[in-house]
């Protein structure tokens, strides 16, 4: 019992010391080129600025935390750039200041990066919502502010007010030149990603349990975006009434819209799509009643949506026709500027009745744009619509590939509703990725590895096409940005493990995640399954030690092998080994002398592929 004891209390002290870290406050502006790396954690008391001319550069792994008592936030202004160096192993994680389990909706500002590129203010420019001092807004749509990769940004986003918010990830005149993929946003206290204007293009975007709207676009945004997920919590919605997309193009303080200038007008694209709304079956009553649609296109937008999901959500497209003022939204369908093909909407809300689902709605000048599913909410009106009968015959069009399953079920997907741990792969019965109708025969159904085929003959053995397929040949989706993949939504349907893009870098309960530590290492980047290449066998003896020690490694083909002992902040400690191996058993001493007692992580690479095991020095 005695032993146990004393190795209890080793290990005990062994994890306090690898979870020690310094903090470094950052305050007011930033105003010559910084960077933030793994040995020391940062918090945001504040607006902090980074100012024109001045690059901020944050290692791989860094945690930045925001001061919930001053809303700490991190403004790029213009001229200034932000290098967020994450990557799937180290993500980069923003993230409350509270402790685990005490993190709530807006507990600090968020991100916000300010850019040169264009967007419809009659000023050209304007000042950043919420307060900030900054200025976004200019003449080069390639301008650039930076690049983000692998970021996650949690509990951030203040509403001060209506139209006065700050929000997790905000992008004000940003352009082309900046580089924007693998950012997930988690229970923010309003919109999850905000597009003022500017022509930025993203790819790999995640929100999640979002309180207002998951992606927002005003001011003349003409950006593109590619495989993009919403995950809603039914029981967190805005009193403004959320969405996964709220698109607008004029507002006060903008150009009118009238006569038409596509300049002017937001023309953003946004294709490949997962949005998993609060309904988990049509009639379901267990959501908050301030949801509104899963897309809401009004004051004269002319986004386009492709290729795409959208399920659970009381209304799935609601077109909200602008008054005078504001442009028409209407109008941008009837010159093709706006396009709704080729997407799914699932299990939306039949309400009030029990047998009519409110598929695609049709409001006039933003009367009822809060109310989609009450009785005077029009799913047939004409005339705005020529040279369509309405909303549902816009949507129905057969040459725009758009259906319509009755309850999100039928969409099957693997795992959608669970906030936790969501799935949003196809079930290999998806009409996603499965085609059991002519003129295919059981000897070649669908092929989701395959390209997209529609050559029907010799009896349709070359045909390749799913039942709901994707097009890019459009003129909104022939675009080189777009990646030409053979499915609608954010994710194939092979169910490989390649097909789940937010695995290991996204974290679905921040709440609870253990940031006490220097530099952030997800487990599944110290230990993923690749018996394929390493066996389990991978043992540090003796464990703990104190002194000299052995690491045998089982390899199970040969090739080169790199050994090492790296800390919980991932920095490298010791290279045990770098050599070629051949099939078999080897082993390693190696002394840990000039090695702190702690928790340390002995590692094996081989061919760019890592396993791991921990083991503890203990002095």
């Amino acid at each position: 019992m005695k032993k146990i004891l004393l190795l209890s209390g080793l290990l005990f002290a062994a994890l306090s010391n690898a979870s020690a870290y310094s903090t470094v406050e950052v305050k007011d502006s930033i105003s010559t080129n910084t960077r933030w790396t793994c040995d020391q954690q940062y918090l945001l008391k504040g607006y902090v600025y980074v100012t024109a001319g001045t690059t901020l550069t944050i290692d791989p792994g860094v945690i930045i935390r925001g001061d919930k008592d001053t809303k700490g936030a991190l403004i790029i202004e213009r001229g200034a750039k932000i290098m967020a160096m994450g990557t799937a192993g180290n993500p980069i994680v923003f993230t409350s200041n509270q402790d685990a389990g005490s993190r709530d909706y807006g507990d600090w500002g968020g991100v916000i990066l300010c850019g040169n590129a264009p967007t419809n203010w009659t000023a050209g420019q304007a000042q950043v919502e919420g307060g900030p001092r900054s200025f976004y807004g200019g003449t080069d749509p390639n301008d650039n502010s930076g690049e983000m990769h692998y970021v996650r940004i949690e509990y951030g986003g203040i509403a001060f007010s209506p139209n006065n918010e700050v929000n997790s990830l905000t992008l004000c005149g940003v352009g082309a030149g900046t580089q924007i993929d693998h950012i997930q946003v988690s229970y923010g206290g309003d919109d999850g990603f905000e597009f003022f204007g500017g022509t930025v293009n993203a790819k790999h975007l995640v929100s999640i349990g979002m309180w207002d709207d998951d992606y927002d676009f005003d001011n003349g945004y003409k950006g593109k975006l590619q495989f993009v997920v919403a995950v809603r919590d039914p029981y967190a919605a805005d009193q403004s009434g959320s969405k996964a997309i709220e698109s607008d193009s004029y507002l006060a303080g903008t150009y009118s819209g009238i006569p038409v200038d596509l300049a002017k007008m937001t023309t953003g694209i946004v294709s490949n799509a997962t949005f998993v709304g609060p309904l988990v079956s049509p009639t379901s009553t267990a959501f908050n009643d301030q949801y509104v649609a899963g897309v809401h296109f009004r004051r004269g937008s002319s986004l386009s949506f492709l290729n795409s999901v959208i399920m659970g959500f009381p209304c799935g497209l609601l077109i909200d026709e602008s008054s005078a003022a504001y442009g028409s939204t209407t109008a941008n369908i009837a010159s093709n500027e706006f396009q709704f093909r080729n997407n799914i909407i699932g299990g939306s809300g039949n309400f009030p009745s029990s047998t009519t689902p409110k598929i695609a709605v049709y409001v006039k000048d933003g009367a009822r744009n809060l109310t989609p599913t009450n009785t005077n909410a029009d799913s047939t009106t004409g005339s705005p619509f020529s040279p369509f009968n309405g909303p549902l015959s816009f949507f129905y069009n057969g040459t725009y590939k758009n259906f319509y399953k009755s309850t999100s079920s039928a969409v099957r997907l693997t795992n959608p509703f669970n906030l936790s741990n969501p799935s949003l792969l196809p079930l290999s019965t998806s009409d996603i990725c499965y085609n059991a109708s002519a003129p295919h025969t059981s000897s070649h159904p669908f092929n989701p590895a395959l390209p997209i085929n529609y050559d029907t003959t010799g009896g349709g053995v070359n045909y390749n096409v799913p039942l709901a397929p994707p097009e890019f040949t459009t003129s909104k989706a022939s675009d080189a940005f777009f990646t030409k993949v053979n499915y609608i939504g954010a994710f194939a349907g092979t169910n490989t493990s390649t097909d789940n893009w937010m695995k290991g870098w996204c974290n679905f309960d921040p709440n609870n995640a253990n940031y006490d530590t220097t530099c952030y290492i997800p487990v599944t980047s110290v230990m993923p399954d690749l018996n394929n290449i390493i066996a389990a066998g991978i043992t540090v003896f003796p464990n703990p030690t104190s002194g000299n020690a052995t690491v045998a490694v089982d390899v199970k083909n040969a090739g080169n092998v790199k050994v090492a002992i790296i800390d919980v902040t991932g920095k490298l400690v010791k290279e045990v080994a770098n050599t070629t191996m051949q099939a078999g058993t080897h082993s390693f001493d190696f002394a840990t002398d000039n090695v702190p007692s702690g928790i340390y992580i002995m590692s094996v690479t081989m061919n760019n592929r890592t396993r791991a095991v921990r083991f503890t020095v203990a002095k």
